[in-house]
């Protein structure tokens, strides 16, 4: 007959309790990643379709004010420079799985959208100045496309600064210790934040 001491009967119970633990913080942690790595993409879905709406509205309210001439950029040829664009990609990290090729493929890509959506947002802030807005607002009609136009560039701001501070969040919890140790991210690469200019008010966000 074995006999075994009280102590390691109590160093066993503490050891299958802290393993209990652990095992219940990683998969926490786990989960919580998976979480954040699922809307990281689908405010990235949110963001590309909001900013494809933006450009459109751009246009139409450009026909309804008749600001197709305005001074300084051109706000048709910023929309529609956007809109012929076609893409949906806003990063190169592979978050949706893309593979390493494709993402070193797109890196330009990506950073010409880019480029064109902060264009798009010059041309919004430049000629929308105060005045241009105020004689906008006579008409009722322009009037509902500046409302709309405002509203979408506001969900812009909002949706790029929630996938930003995502991004943040994941960043800060892969750098766990245990998070590394374990692997619990798994081959998942680490999100990149999407950076343009999206303050389409002069002299900052008028919302």
């Amino acid at each position: 007959m074995i006999h075994v001491s009280p102590w390691t009967v109590v160093l066993i119970c503490v050891s299958l309790v802290v393993a209990a633990l652990v095992a219940g913080v990683a998969i926490t942690r786990a989960r919580r990643l998976d979480r954040l790595h699922q809307r990281i993409l689908a405010t990235r879905d949110a963001l590309s379709r909001l900013l494809l709406r933006r450009a459109s509205e751009a246009e139409l309210l450009a026909h309804a004010a008749g600001l197709e001439s305005a001074g300084g950029p051109s706000l048709v040829d910023a929309a529609r420079t956007y809109i012929q664009d076609g893409g949906d990609q806003l990063t190169t990290d592979g978050l949706d799985r893309r593979t390493s090729a494709q993402r070193q493929a797109d890196r330009v890509e990506v950073s010409a959208r880019l480029e064109r959506a902060s264009a798009l947002t010059r041309a919004i802030r430049e000629t929308l100045t105060p005045d241009v807005r105020a004689r906008i607002e006579e008409d009722p009609q322009a009037k509902a496309r500046l409302e709309a136009l405002d509203a979408t560039c506001y969900r812009i701001e909002l949706t790029r600064n929630v996938h930003n501070v995502d991004v943040t969040g994941v960043r800060a919890l892969r750098s766990a210790r245990m998070v590394k140790l374990l692997r619990l991210a798994g081959h998942a690469p680490v999100p990149e934040p999407i950076d343009f200019d999206d303050d389409t008010h002069i002299g900052g966000r008028g919302y």
